[in-house]
């Protein structure tokens, strides 16, 4: 009995001290569990550490190479400053003794306009740039011409169905481009001076030499500024080169203006944002008569072509309103003459719809409206008769003086939209309209337009930042004199090619 009670006694201490084991035994699991996220703790830690530690070294990298570029930069304008001082003080030394004194060893230095470089001996910068340009065309309605010439097509006939299906290259477009600044107590003295192979071929465009598809040089640009003067030829005051949308065709959308005239302009910014310009320009006008039922240039000019216009610019849109005044008149060959004072208008602008929001990227969208006795500033090729704001009625051969004169002037517009699909991948798709109000007494001629239309596509890819290849589709319809008795018209346009800058 005594062994039964000690045994009784002994059985539930032991199992006391067995769960007692139990117990530290899941302790010790614990804390080793717990030591070994805190280990990792402790790593995850200290690679944070080390990450904001590199992170740190980074950016004082990127900071310490910044300063260092821009010390560098500063320090090679200022050597290059020092140069062309240098350089200013040689115009009486031959090139062994300047090297001799050490005063200037380069000759070529750079100057102050973009990509120029400053002529030995003096203080003028020289750049010379342009691009080669390379276009094929083919005509499936008619051959007309190096520009979709709407304007000049032909009813449905043998006349055209001659030269429909036409191909051609050309690179008339190819520009040389010189320009010089030269600073003085006025500002900046500039020359600028440009030509293209667009010039008057007698015959036409496509009368050139046979062997050599030779072409004719032509003044592009011919002008001089000082302060806010500029004399010379160059874009007329009145037209807006700004809101004209990017084709490849030289002549854009039906009826657009554009014009090159000499002129002396002044030019006054009022602030960062608004500029005003004033020029007169060289008048020239034509008129058609029924005599003869052509177009010709007047031979009398009574004053010469006073324009005004506008600009305001912002990073989101530009703004322009441009007038110009003309007397346009007309001598009949028995000593009378007609003289109309007259005028027309240009409302343009462009919106860069990236400043809006960002998801638009480079996109824009613009146009311009015009209206007036615009003639010549609209270019010719868009009819026979556009260039002629004057129309008299001069009867036939011997009439003694004229009868009737008319003023006809213009209403268009041009409207486009730019995408970029990429930041080397762009389009733009263009419409243009112009309606020239005939005067009623001329003649019924197929080669006048009451009307042209066009619309246009193209995709343009810049392969490199100099240069950009790409294709054009162009549709277009004329719509003639009702006393022709010809319907509307259409016709279309491929143009493929590319443009190197240097």
């Amino acid at each position: 009995m005594n062994s039964a009670a000690v045994i009784a006694l002994c059985l539930p201490m032991a199992a006391h001290a067995q769960s007692a084991s139990d117990m530290q035994g899941q302790i010790n699991s614990l804390s080793a569990q717990l030591a070994t996220i805190s280990a990792k703790l402790q790593a995850v830690e200290a690679q944070q550490a080390r990450e904001h530690a590199a992170e740190q070294a980074e950016a004082a990298q990127r900071k310490a190479d910044a300063e260092s570029l821009e010390m560098r930069q500063t320090r090679e304008e200022a050597q290059i400053a020092a140069a062309n001082a240098a350089a200013a003080k040689l115009p009486g030394l031959a090139p062994v003794r300047a090297e001799q004194q050490s005063l200037n060893t380069d000759y070529v230095s750079k100057g102050t306009l973009p990509g120029s470089f400053i002529v030995p001996g003096t203080d003028t910068s020289i750049r010379i740039s342009g691009f080669v340009n390379l276009q094929g065309e083919y005509n499936p309605t008619e051959n007309l011409g190096p520009k979709f010439s709407i304007g000049n097509l032909d009813p449905s006939g043998p006349a055209r169905s001659a030269t429909s299906g036409d191909f051609q290259f050309n690179s008339k477009v190819s520009r040389l481009v010189v320009q010089s600044s030269t600073p003085s107590p006025y500002g900046p003295i500039t020359t600028n001076f440009a030509i293209d192979l667009w010039g008057f071929v007698s015959g036409g465009d496509y009368n050139q030499a046979l062997q050599n598809n030779s072409y004719s040089a032509r003044i592009v640009f011919a002008y001089g500024t000082i302060g806010p003067f500029a004399l010379g030829m160059m874009n007329s005051n009145f037209i807006d080169n700004n809101d004209t949308p990017e084709t490849m065709d030289f002549a854009g959308p039906a009826g657009l203006p554009a014009e090159r005239t000499e002129q002396l302009r002044y030019t006054w910014t009022a602030n960062k944002t608004s500029m005003v310009s004033l020029a007169v320009e060289n008048p020239q006008s034509g008129y058609q008569d029924t005599r003869d039922n052509i177009e010709v240039a007047s031979k009398t000019e009574p004053m010469p072509d006073f324009s005004l216009r506008y600009q305001y610019t912002t990073d989101l849109l530009h703004l322009q309103l441009s007038g110009v005044l003309r007397d346009i008149a007309y001598e009949d060959g028995y000593g009378h003459r007609t003289s109309h004072v007259t005028g027309a208008t240009i409302i343009g602008g462009q919106v860069n719809l990236g400043a809006l929001a960002a998801a638009f990227g480079q996109d824009n969208i613009g146009g311009q409206y015009w209206t007036g006795s615009i003639g010549r500033y609209i270019p010719d090729d868009f009819g026979g008769n556009v260039a002629s704001v004057l129309a008299v009625n001069n009867g036939t051969t011997g009439t003694p003086q004229t009868i009737q004169t008319k003023l006809q002037d213009d209403q268009g517009f041009a409207l486009y939209y730019q995408h970029f699909w990429l930041p080397t991948l762009r389009s733009t798709v263009t419409i243009g309209y112009n309606h020239d109000n005939l005067a009623s007494f001329l003649p019924a001629d197929t080669s006048n337009a009451v009307a042209t239309k066009t619309v246009a596509a193209n995709l343009l890819w810049q392969v490199v930042p100099t240069a950009d290849v790409g294709v054009e589709v162009w549709l277009g319809q004329k719509q003639y004199q009702k006393s022709t008795g010809v319907t509307p018209q259409n016709a279309a346009k491929v143009l493929f090619g590319g443009v190197w800058h240097f």
